[in-house]
């Protein structure tokens, strides 16, 4: 299969939905913040009076969430044609600008983090809305980083040198939060060659490629293109993250190691690193030592089955388990597992690589709650077998005094959001691919030709999927859907009501070539099945139940016995009031009292402040409940 295109923000609209809506919602809140607050960090370090007093949380002590706004307003105004998002974007962009012409300080940045993030939102400004004057900020941006940042770092990604204090700029000397120690402003300097490819492939300046291979990271893609994944306890959101650099790095250089990095790292974290819903970083970490950390991470610590009872965390130290971490660090971690699936799917047109994306659009962003006006957000999701509830509430506090709202994740989901459309089809010259199922409609051409197919099912909420073609000639040529993972049923694909007979093997495109005319009638069923999904190979007994794209949640913490293979035959569908789906245990099957039942119903509509029980334990319990 050769590579695929993205239609780049362009020619998709999204349908009637909780997606749409959550879009909808996040919009109004994010034009509500006003220009003035956003913008008096930048104006404080350029001397530059102003009416602000600048955003609570980590925004107000950095803004290091700027530069994604920039690019989420720019991303969403393409998508949505609101002139507000792009006059924000400009207004915002504008407003960087003339703090940075007045000042040294506001270029001069000492944190790769926030240097990235720059790049990338002034990157979406001027590709996406030919804003000129972001092609100067990204240069005197990349200059003054390439003058500044040091170059002493491990590549091994989990330590800097120590570096000494620079009179003339101030650079900070703080406790690095991935090493203990070194230097704090070179945080992920593993994620910098994304935007710089990126923009040395729009601007052509050298500049760029040189800056972008300084920050290769050999020790991980090395470990990756050779399937060792003895890597040793990493930050989980930035670790995948980085893969979008191991892809921009392979559409520019060609080297087929970067590319095999990706692709063995997508494998790997998707079936040894991830939960049902296709989060993962228990504590944020990736690739610790210890065998069932993923299985251990959900189990309360007085659970007798636990194999370690402290975490290991991203920075190496084994420490006790504290609920305030969270199962999965959501916004972040959907971010870098969009992009990454876009990149693959773009290179291979493989059609697995969209099955971790739709675990997160579905169970992940789709489940989360609303930004709060106040900058208050979903920071983590819970999975634990004692218990979740989704709230914007964290109970952290910075040791300066910094609260947690405003912070990366307020950064991400907006991007997040952003990314809906844009992950739903592709196309190349043969035709159209159809690779996520929100509600929503797509315009392209072939040939020549115009065409339009609409998705008019509420799908996942229900299970039918509905599209109607419209075209004022007839054409031939192939549209092709991604097959699910989970879809290994009775698949059956109707065109006008007539079945095909067209294959439908699970993570391969099902193709219907044909000549098409207007008002051609889609159908397809992939048929929803109930089935339990162990968290790891450590803990076979503890697992989460799935029904098609949907992780389900139970009513109260609970152990069940029945057969772990075939759930449906101790589970009936019954009607919930408030979800789509709900299923009830038929009596006799939650231990240890056979009167008992409990309902699950989807996760990604689980209200706020709402307790529920994602992971549970199956097939017996555990030795205190059998020997009482």
């Amino acid at each position: 299969m050769g590579s695929l295109k993205s239609f780049a923000y362009h020619y998709v609209t999204l349908e009637e939905s909780p997606w749409k809506q959550q879009r909808e919602d996040l919009i109004e809140t994010y034009l509500a913040l006003d220009n003035d607050e956003l913008l008096h960090y930048f104006r404080v370090l350029a001397g530059i009076p102003d009416k602000g007093r600048g955003l609570a949380g980590w925004y107000g002590d950095g803004a290091s969430t700027f530069g994604q706004k920039l690019g989420a307003f720019a991303r969403l105004y393409l998508e949505t044609g609101d002139v507000r998002l792009y006059d924000k974007a400009v207004a915002l962009a504008d407003g960087w600008g003339e703090c940075a012409r007045a000042s040294r300080d506001v270029i001069d940045i000492n944190d790769t983090y926030v240097y990235d993030k720059l790049m990338g939102g002034f990157l979406d400004l001027y590709e996406y809305l030919h804003y000129e004057p972001a092609k100067d900020y990204i240069k005197w941006l990349t200059e003054s980083a390439d003058c500044r940042f040091v170059r002493t770092v491990r590549r091994d990604g989990l330590q800097v040198a120590p570096i000494g204090e620079d009179p003339e700029h101030h650079s900070r000397l703080v406790i690095h939060p991935e090493s203990g120690e070194g230097n704090q402003s070179m945080i992920e300097w593993y994620t910098l060659p994304e935007q710089l490819y990126r923009a040395y492939l729009l601007t052509k300046e050298p500049l760029y490629l040189r800056f972008a291979k300084e920050w290769d990271y050999p020790y991980y893609y090395e470990k990756l293109a050779a399937k060792d994944f003895a890597i040793g306890p990493r930050h989980a959101y930035s670790h995948v993250n980085t893969l979008s650099s191991a892809m921009m790095a392979y559409r520019v250089t060609g080297e087929k190691k970067y590319l095999e990095a990706a692709c063995n790292a997508y494998e790997e974290i998707l079936v040894h690193h991830t939960f049902a819903t296709g989060g993962y970083g228990p504590a944020e970490c990736l690739f610790p030592a210890e065998e069932g950390y993923l299985g251990d991470s959900v189990k309360a610590n007085w659970d007798t089955d636990k194999r370690h009872k402290e975490y290991r965390n991203f920075g190496d130290s084994v420490v006790t388990r504290d609920d305030q971490w969270g199962s999965c660090e959501v916004s972040c971690c959907a971010w870098a597992v969009f992009k990454l699936c876009n990149y693959l799917l773009q290179e291979t047109g493989n059609a697995k690589y969209g099955d971790w994306a739709e675990r997160l659009l579905y169970n992940g962003t789709g489940g989360q709650l609303p930004v709060t006006s106040e900058g208050k957000v979903m920071y983590y999701a819970d999975y634990f077998m004692n218990g979740g509830c989704k709230t914007t509430e964290d109970g952290r506090l910075h040791p300066n005094g910094a609260s947690f709202e405003w912070q990366c994740c307020t950064g991400t989901f907006p991007q997040d959001v952003a990314e809906y459309p844009n992950m739903l089809y592709y196309y190349d010259i043969s035709g159209l691919y159809v690779s996520q199922y929100l509600p929503s409609t797509v315009q392209f051409t072939v040939e020549g030709n115009a065409f339009c197919l609409k998705n008019t099912s509420r799908y996942p909420m229900e299970q039918r999927l509905r599209f109607v073609l419209h075209g004022r000639s007839e054409q031939l040529f192939a549209i092709r859907f991604r097959v699910p993972s989970w879809a290994s049923g009775q698949n059956v694909v109707c065109v006008n009501g007539e079945p095909q007979a067209v294959q439908a093997e699970p993570d391969t495109w099902m193709e219907l070539k044909r000549r098409w005319k207007d008002g051609d009638e889609i159908t397809i069923d992939f048929e929803f099945t109930l089935r339990l999904v162990p968290v790891d190979s450590y803990a076979p007994d503890v697992a989460a139940l799935c029904y098609g794209p949907l992780v389900l949640v139970c009513d109260k913490m609970s152990v069940f016995e029945g057969d772990m293979q075939h759930p449906s035959e101790w589970l009936e569908p019954v009607e919930k009031e408030g979800y789509s789906y709900a299923f009830r245990t038929r009596p006799g099957h939650v231990k240890p009292f056979g009167w008992l039942t409990r309902d699950f119903y989807p996760y990604c509509e689980v209200l706020e402040m709402e307790w529920y029980y994602m992971y549970n334990r199956y097939c017996g319990a555990p030795a205190s409940l059998q020997e009482s």
